[in-house]
């Protein structure tokens, strides 16, 4: 009798870890969505996942992420499934800009300012990844409603012919006063006036350390904590901040990782 029943074991162990489905790619950049019945727990390299009532979780990969990633999926009946990912280097372009000079160097008598909105901008930040629910369940679409993508995520920035940080985000060519619209459904976090290089903006908790931000803006449409419906208007684009010119600067993050927004609007979720 012990061979059938352990021949049935493990049936039972394969066939309760088939129950998930991946959304996504293993990359540099890129997020992967799980989703699956009975799952009581996931990790990724050890770091404990956020997962929703209705076992949907997502994990992330940074911009200069490689090699070998684990994921550990735990069901009920204290099944674990083990996941492994072997990620390449992925190599990156440069961008060359000319702008003001103050947004390249800034002087002296801005530096407190930038202090200050930067902590802000930790604050509210601090405040994504608290939530298990997966907001971004509905699916992704793009905010503009014509794309035309003028800057690229990854890219070192060459700012008046400095080195500069890389670009973390996408840049959609946009006029002023176009309509700006939420990426998924979120809660906003902060709608910044003003800010010395995010000019006005708002950035959106998606839930499970799923975050996005929307630069640049001419006009805010939204306030603090407002909950948000993919496809909501949030503002208007314009150019204020460190802009040369028109267009909606995106931004996405999971947790402190940054990633690629356009990985996001090729993942088909059910």
């Amino acid at each position: 009798m012990k061979k059938p029943l352990a021949l049935f074991l493990i049936w039972f162990i394969t066939i309760q870890s088939q129950e998930i489905n991946f959304y996504g790619e293993a990359k540099p950049g890129n997020i992967i969505i799980g989703s699956g019945k009975n799952i009581t727990g996931a990790w990724l390299n050890n770091q404990k996942l956020l997962v929703s009532k209705n076992g949907m979780f997502v994990f992330g990969f940074d911009r200069d992420a490689k090699g070998k990633q684990k994921l550990k999926v735990k069901f009920k009946k204290k099944t674990t499934k083990l996941f492994e990912y072997i990620l390449e280097k992925e190599e990156y372009e440069t961008q060359s800009l000319s702008m003001q000079n103050k947004y390249v160097t800034p002087p002296k008598r801005e530096l407190k300012r930038i202090r200050k909105e930067n902590k802000q901008m930790k604050i509210a930040r601090s405040k994504t990844g608290k939530s298990s629910q997966a907001f971004y369940s509905i699916g992704f679409g793009y905010p503009v409603d014509s794309v035309n993508i003028t800057g690229f995520f990854g890219n070192q920035r060459i700012l008046n012919g400095k080195p500069r940080n890389i670009h973390n985000g996408i840049d959609f060519s946009a006029a002023e006063g176009d309509t700006i619209r939420a990426i998924t459904d979120g809660i906003v976090r902060i709608a910044g006036k003003d800010f010395f290089y995010n000019g006005n903006f708002v950035l959106l908790d998606h839930g499970q350390g799923l975050s996005s931000v929307y630069l640049h803006l001419s006009k805010l449409l939204v306030k603090n904590k407002a909950h948000l419906k993919k496809g909501d208007i949030i503002g208007l684009a314009g150019s204020t901040g460190r802009a040369t010119g028109p267009h909606l600067h995106l931004g996405v993050q999971w947790y402190k990782k940054r990633i690629d927004p356009m990985c996001l609007f090729k993942i088909g979720l059910p």
